[in-house]
């Protein structure tokens, strides 16, 4: 026969298990809500001007945000695979040597490269960006996700003949996740590292 301890025993382990079902729905039914009900969900300013809270998707086919970055000067640019080579790579090249520059000066840099595509397949993107800018990260995301993120820096959501256009400036934020200013997407490289070596040692 049951005893008293053994039923509290029993009770209680069904309180939990029943918590932590409830909570497994509410995680999905969250993740769910963040991918496809709508840019409010996926991003906040968190008092910026340009820039803010983000959610995308690695080559890796992981989630990344904001968070991961947090310690280092974030560079954020966007473009798409289709964009003409002699215009998107020289700011790929740019920043990936803003990126070896200041990484031997002791500044932590992650440039981040969005597209503004979300049918970007993950080997285009590797096969546009790596190959010239092996440090720069491709991003890409749902079509809300990345509708939320644009909207939160100021890029365009335009397209140019097949191709997006790409955002006319490199978005820069400090480490502690706060606006710290743009630069002109040029390709000028010593430009992208003055302003960055400026803004680090305010």
């Amino acid at each position: 026969m049951e005893t008293q301890h053994e039923r509290r025993k029993r009770v209680s382990n069904r309180i939990i298990w029943g918590v932590l079902a409830v909570a497994a729905v509410l995680a999905g039914v969250g993740f769910q809500l963040a991918s496809h009900g709508g840019p409010g969900l996926l991003v906040q300013s968190n008092g910026n001007e340009v820039g803010g809270s983000f959610r995308l998707d690695s080559l890796g086919e992981s989630t990344v945000t904001e968070g991961d970055f947090h310690g280092t000067w974030m560079l954020v640019w966007f473009f798409d695979t289709n964009c003409p080579e002699d215009r998107c790579q020289p700011v790929l090249k740019s920043m990936e040597q803003a990126y070896q520059t200041l990484h031997a000066e002791g500044v932590r840099v992650s440039p981040l490269a969005v597209s503004l595509d979300p049918f970007d397949e993950n080997e285009a993107l590797r096969n546009y960006v790596i190959p010239v800018a092996p440090h720069v990260m491709p991003f890409t995301g749902t079509p809300n996700m990345i509708k939320a993120m644009t909207a939160e820096y100021h890029a365009p959501d335009d397209k140019e003949g097949d191709h997006y256009v790409p955002a006319p400036r490199i978005v820069i934020m400090d480490p502690n996740a706060r606006y710290a200013g743009t630069i002109d997407a040029t390709g000028d490289a010593d430009a992208l590292i003055a302003r960055l070596r400026q803004l680090a040692k305010r």
